[in-house]
């Protein structure tokens, strides 16, 4: 990873999932359901897929009191604060779960599942591999070291890769989804988020069917506790030796109820690869004779700076 975050790494623009102002910026993933569609079909997936969904229920949110099974006095804990048992990695996964469950791409008993067959994911051309049957050897970080205020133990890993179906179509977008022990601020750029996707890109470049592609794509979604989640499309641009990130605002999952925004966050995991990444012909050939057997440059600029490092 130490090699990719040398190149010539930038922020540009925030990306809007909301969908409320003009978007300039490049963009390579689109949802394909609103937020009211999200919300009626997945609604409807629970009720008529129940079998399907093994995780249907929301999860309450962890916090002092919330064990029924360990006396706390009430007078002695805040609403905010976290229940003294807490795993946060473990909190992230119920909600990550929960969207895919919600979203009818996951089918838990099978190492891979499709995410054609209900809901928002129906149509989708993405499937997805869980954590445990990753071949690609996607960065992790198991629990050393401690960061934040109050310092706590730091972690995070990769949970699902999201690979495009249909082999032919020649599309190089690919996506992760993460989950961290580290509640960030706005504009935090998190560890996981560009572990993951430097990761990924490597996964593209390594694999030599996208040489004809100036543009290789990926999207993060990351799960931080069960309080927030964060969308990040990442692209890297062989032309400039450039890893451009685009994040979204931070999600709020503080709710013992699905909020809006978990909704936001299942409509664009169902999303479509978009944008326009291929080089002409000639271009093409003197791309795939040249950059690809090279490593490029540094052109000097800083790395972004990024929290759990």
């Amino acid at each position: 990873m130490s090699t990719w975050l040398h190149y010539m790494c930038k922020r540009q623009e925030p990306l809007d999932i909301d969908e409320t102002t003009i978007d300039f910026g490049a963009r390579f993933y689109f949802p394909r359901a609103s937020v009211e569609l999200a919300r009626q079909t997945t609604d409807n997936v629970l009720v008529d897929h129940q079998d399907h969904v093994s995780r249907g229920d929301w999860r309450k949110r962890c916090r002092r009191g919330s064990c029924s099974l360990i006396f706390e006095d009430e007078e002695t804990w805040g609403p905010e604060e976290r229940h003294p048992l807490c795993t946060p990695q473990q909190c992230a996964t119920s909600r990550l779960h929960w969207c895919l469950a919600a979203g009818g791409a996951s089918d838990y008993n099978h190492s891979y599942f499709e995410s054609c067959d209900f809901g928002v994911s129906e149509g989708s051309g993405w499937y997805y591999v869980r954590d445990e049957r990753l071949a690609l050897r996607l960065p992790g970080h198991n629990p050393c070291g401690r960061i934040g205020n109050p310092p706590r133990p730091y972690s995070f890993y990769v949970n699902t890769a999201l690979f495009w179906k249909d082999a032919d179509s020649d599309k190089p977008h690919i996506g992760a989804s993460v989950v961290d022990s580290m509640e960030p601020g706005q504009t935090d750029v998190l560890r996981s988020e560009v572990a993951a996707a430097v990761g990924l890109l490597q996964q593209q470049v390594c694999r030599g069917d996208f040489r004809r592609h100036h543009t290789l794509p990926a999207i993060v979604f990351s799960f931080h506790h069960d309080r927030s989640g964060r969308i990040t499309q990442f692209h890297f641009d062989s032309r400039s030796m450039t890893l451009t990130m685009r994040q979204s605002r931070l999600l709020d999952f503080r709710s013992d109820e699905p909020t809006t925004d978990v909704y936001h966050m299942i409509r664009w995991m169902a999303n479509r690869p978009i944008g326009d990444t291929k080089h002409g012909a000639a271009m093409a050939e003197e791309e795939e004779l040249g950059f690809w057997h090279g490593s490029g440059a540094n052109n000097g600029k800083l790395p972004v700076e990024v929290r759990g490092a």
